[in-house]
């Protein structure tokens, strides 16, 4: 459901009002109220303190710690009463809410594949099935449907990140771009990258290499912006993605039509204007021998990439985008460096990219459904 507002608000989301009465008059001391905004919250002593906070950012997945224990709480309340039912909300009671519901789907065992639960939900949800759309939302429900497929818990993994490849130019100035890219873990930021200058329209590729191997680890979030003045503060953000690092060293087997196909990680063999992937590089050297001289390589595609997916009409960014990731494997004793200095107080989900915010809008917004409460008796979840 929608987000149970006061004041103004309550006139075009959900009226606390309402909900309140709704859920005593159906479901009288049998309901759990589940808060997945990290943004906002209200006294919960409207709905009897019956109330767990899951919280994460508008249009950005969740840590992949919270998963379990909020499939865990809700089985367990589920489970106490056969008449309990579950009330779980972000804003809109669309993306954040469907990434969970998604979830617990799985991990009910109801759907068998996160491409199924996402299916079902988007049928259930809204009127033309886009349910869970933002790229890196479906990439944790499918994450957490590989957990739930292996049987197995979830490890932190420390990676090293040694270089990026850009595939195809963004069209931000002249048809090209002066690109570059931060990287963030746990929202801060760890990395700039410095942009590459000079890059000329129609070039098939452009590769940034990292003076050292960057560690991280956990959840990651990568920005890539076009720098479009001399000033720090000129830059235009182009588009982004989370990944999480585990994910990196025991890679997920994709679900058919998950992003529309099954798609593996496997190295392309076209010929572009990158180096070759096995050229030698020294400044990796001693990193790659001390951690047993594997590569990693996670290959995410336009349909992928949380923003640029947006483009539907290539206005900006060719079909045939896409962004692939070099990593080793890190050492536990190997920790990310020491956070960046503040830029300011912008949120992790805010956006910079006035190229794309006003078209195509299907990412995580309610696609002209109403912030309303659904009711299912099958899956005692409102």
């Amino acid at each position: 459901m929608g987000f149970p507002a006061e004041s103004l608000e309550r006139m075009y989301r959900n009226d606390m009002e309402h909900v309140v009465k709704f859920l005593n008059s159906h479901h009288q001391d049998h309901y759990k109220v589940y808060n997945l905004c990290s943004e906002r919250n209200y006294d919960t002593s409207r709905f009897d303190h019956r109330v767990a906070h899951y919280p994460f950012d508008d249009h950005n997945p969740p840590r992949i710690e919270l998963i379990r224990p909020f499939c865990e709480d809700v089985m367990q309340w589920l489970a106490e009463d056969k008449d309990n039912v579950a009330a779980i909300h972000c804003k809109a009671g669309k993306g954040r809410t469907g990434v969970m519901i998604c979830a617990l789907l799985l991990h009910q065992g109801r759907c068998l594949t996160a491409a199924e639960s996402m299916e079902y939900y988007g049928k259930i949800r809204t009127t033309d099935g886009k349910g869970v759309t933002i790229p890196s939302q479906r990439r944790y429900v499918q994450y957490y449907g590989e957990l739930v497929k292996r049987n197995t818990l979830y490890k932190t993994q420390t990676v090293l990140l040694k270089r990026v490849q850009l595939y195809t130019i963004p069209m931000m100035s002249s048809g090209t771009c002066c690109p570059f890219f931060t990287v963030h873990q746990h929202k801060v930021k760890i990395h700039t990258q410095e942009a590459v200058k000079g890059v000329k329209k129609g070039l098939s590729c452009v590769e940034f290499e990292l003076p050292h191997a960057l560690p991280i680890r956990d959840d990651v979030k990568i920005e890539f912006y076009h720098k479009s003045g001399l000033l720090k503060m000129d830059k235009r953000l182009m588009f982004h993605m989370w990944f999480n690092t585990y994910f990196i060293v025991h890679p997920i087997q994709p679900d058919k039509d998950y992003f529309g196909q099954a798609r593996s990680h496997s190295r392309p063999t076209s010929t572009v204007s990158c180096p070759s992937p096995d050229q030698a590089r020294a400044p990796f050297a001693e990193d790659e021998m001390l951690n047993g001289g594997e590569e990693f390589v996670l290959e995410l595609h336009k349909d992928e990439i949380d923003k640029a997916n947006k483009d539907k009409t290539n206005k900006v960014f060719s079909p045939n985008l896409k962004v692939k990731l070099f990593f080793a494997r890190g050492r536990e004793d190997q920790v990310p460096p020491t956070p960046e200095p503040s830029e300011g107080n912008l949120s992790p989900s805010q956006s910079e990219n006035d190229l794309l915010d006003d078209q195509d809008l299907d990412d995580g917004t309610d696609s002209g459904d109403e912030d309303c409460i659904y009711e299912t008796s099958e899956s005692s979840v409102v």
